[in-house]
């Protein structure tokens, strides 16, 4: 790691690399949690947060994984961090297979990968300065002189556009804009290769989530980060992702490029996900795209497609066989249907 300067020159669009040469590969990723411990008499029982997900990110690309609360979202995203182990399958980051990690060089992975969580005040010591916290991973790893570290940090702060007048300030001293500013500029000093955004600016007021959606972006820019961005909100993802996944009870449906997936999904909850976002012009007229019922328990998901069950277009071929997820282009779908809306 080295502790060059911030101020480089930004450089937003990396060539595209072969398909091979992914920054980050997620192969066939399960991750299974036991909700009944096993006795004597009956046997364990557990069930699968994400089950069989494929996913491959390019140096310095933006994907975003969007669904509904419970699908498997935050706890993909803890796999592709290395902060779980995959019960199935591999995630590699950079030629890194986390799976087989020991703990020293688990640590030492933690210099390319980094998480922002959404509660910004649960991740920050409410007893210690800004500076000190923001300062802490550049002294766990014995990254440079401590003048550097020192220097390092203040063009950390000044960076994520926090008053000198707040270094020496506790969180609790501080809006939930700035905690979350001081978590990016935490999260960022070791300059990661990879950043986990997990829900950051959902607790935010709207103003407030602009401001912080422009400095990741601005600073994936100047880092040149890869990143994966974990939001319900697609409002939000339209302003930062390059790419869309799209997940429904643990497993990607759709995926494909933002501008793509915006102005022409193919699947049936992809489409129901958009038709859900507010559009401010009360004079646009739009399709309603009403689903039925809840969504199933993970704990017993349906046999044949997960989403049959409130697919307004399934038939019976939906509630018996597992669509494979099939490229239409640059879009990859996971739908018995998608021809029909190619």
């Amino acid at each position: 790691m080295t502790l060059s300067l911030l101020a480089q020159t930004p450089s937003r669009a990396p060539e595209p690399e072969p398909a091979h040469e992914a920054f980050l590969k997620l192969d066939k990723v399960e991750r299974a949690f036991v909700y009944r411990r096993g006795t004597l008499t009956r046997p364990a029982k557990s069930f699968n947060a994400v089950d069989g997900v494929s996913l491959s990110l390019r140096k310095g690309e933006t994907m975003a994984v969007v669904g509904e609360s419970g699908c498997g979202k935050s706890t993909l995203g803890r796999l592709a961090a290395g902060l779980m182990r995959p019960t199935g399958g591999y995630v590699d980051l950079d030629g890194i297979s986390f799976g087989e990690l020991s703990a020293d060089g688990w640590r030492d992975s933690r210099t390319q990968v980094q998480v922002i969580f959404q509660d910004a005040a649960g991740s920050l010591d409410p007893r210690l300065p800004v500076e000190t916290q923001v300062r802490e991973p550049l002294d766990l790893h014995n990254a440079g002189t401590r003048e550097e570290r020192r220097r390092r940090t203040e063009e950390m702060l000044m960076a994520v556009k926090l008053g000198r007048h707040l270094w020496k300030a506790v969180p609790g001293e501080l809006s939930g804009g700035q905690q979350q500013r001081v978590v990016i500029a935490r999260a960022l000093i070791l300059e990661p290769g990879l950043l986990i955004c997990d829900e950051p600016v959902s607790a935010l007021d709207v103003s407030i989530q602009a401001q912080i959606i422009s400095l990741l972006a601005d600073m994936r820019d100047r880092l040149d980060l890869t990143m994966i961005f974990i939001s319900h909100d697609l409002a939000v993802v339209r302003q930062i992702a390059d790419r869309v996944a799209v997940m429904y009870l643990g497993q990607i449906v759709e995926e494909g490029p933002v501008e793509r997936l915006f102005s022409a999904p193919m699947h049936p909850y992809t489409k129901a996900l958009l038709a859900a976002v507010p559009v401010p012009d009360p004079a646009v007229k739009r399709s309603k795209q009403l689903l039925m019922g809840d969504p199933p328990s993970p704990h017993a998901p349906p046999a044949g497609c997960r989403f049959h069950t409130r697919c307004p277009i399934a038939t019976e071929r939906c509630g018996t066989d597992m669509p494979e997820m099939r490229s239409f282009g640059s879009v990859h779908v996971a739908c018995h249907h998608a021809e029909e809306r190619s």
